[in-house]
């Protein structure tokens, strides 16, 4: 017969129970970067949304004529309308380059977007951080000026910083610069004009769910600026369809690309001065 005292029993279960905890499997904390915003665009600004290695993002960007034409032009759906094509590549985890044109001045622009932070869903980085530039050329022909290649140049420079606040809201603020090499237009009357302008963006995203949201942009030029110029300002209702994002909005200005939004947008929107536009924006996964 075994004898087991109780001060043995007892150092018996102490030492099982030590084995079990050292068995046991904590659950890892995963910590991986948030989702700011749905696309790469808020509207026609960029966000601070970056693509991912292998991903290609294509854009169909198309607003119409002023809605304070009337129903003569139909609310500006009868008039010229200005589309920017355009696609982006994900190079890395942190790096995108693309290529667009824009059908007025037939302006070409090469862009890239560098994500400096992205906010981590344990809280440990706040913030996404990303820096975007763009250079554009008018290629247009020019009857009544002679340009030469950098004349012809167009620039634009952003710090984006964006925060996803909850599982609903997120927003972002952009110090931005925009500069044309050669300013020129038409209208004699307009002398005060500016190469140089710089602006600060405003932008938020609210998700009603997982398929609507809408979104706002507003950028503040500060200082100098061309004569006749407006603040660009526009507001969108987007959807997800999983594969595509929609964008349905109503814009005061005319263009895609950020220097052109800021150095010449004529129109007023708080007159009544808008347009209607979409955007169509289509993501794909080169990598499995």
């Amino acid at each position: 017969m075994i004898r087991i005292s109780f001060v043995g029993l007892l150092c018996i279960l102490c030492m099982s129970a030590d084995a079990f905890a050292q068995l046991q499997r904590k659950p890892a904390v995963l910590d991986e970067p948030v989702e700011v915003f749905l696309a790469q665009s808020l509207i026609t600004t960029g966000t601070a949304q970056n693509l991912g290695r292998g991903n290609i993002n294509s854009t169909i960007m198309h607003n119409f004529d002023l809605v304070s034409t009337g129903y003569q032009e139909f609310w500006g759906l009868d008039a010229g309308a200005n589309v920017r094509l355009g696609i982006d590549v994900g190079l890395t985890d942190n790096l995108s380059v693309g290529i667009g044109r824009t059908s007025s001045e037939d302006n070409v622009d090469l862009r890239f977007k560098y994500t400096v932070l992205n906010q981590m869903a344990s809280g440990k980085i706040p913030v996404q951080l990303a820096i975007k530039g763009d250079v554009g050329i008018n290629t247009q022909e020019q009857p009544n000026f002679d340009f030469s290649t950098a004349e012809r140049l167009n620039y634009f420079g952003g710090l984006l910083v964006a925060r996803r606040f909850n599982e609903r809201f997120s927003a972002q603020i952009a110090p931005m610069i925009s500069h044309f090499n050669m300013v020129v237009v038409d209208d004699a009357t307009r002398s005060d004009l500016v190469n140089t302008h710089l602006a600060n963006g405003f932008g938020a995203e609210y998700r009603l769910n997982d398929r609507h949201s809408f979104s706002f942009e507003y950028i503040a030029v500060l200082g100098d600026r061309s004569d006749d110029t407006f603040n660009p300002m526009a507001l969108s209702w987007q959807i997800d369809t999983g594969g595509h994002v929609f964008q349905i909005f109503v814009m005061n200005g005319n263009w895609f690309t950020e220097q052109h939004l800021i150095a010449r947008t004529t129109d007023d929107f708080f007159a009544g001065d808008f347009r209607i536009g979409f955007n169509v924006n289509r993501v794909f996964g080169l990598k499995k």
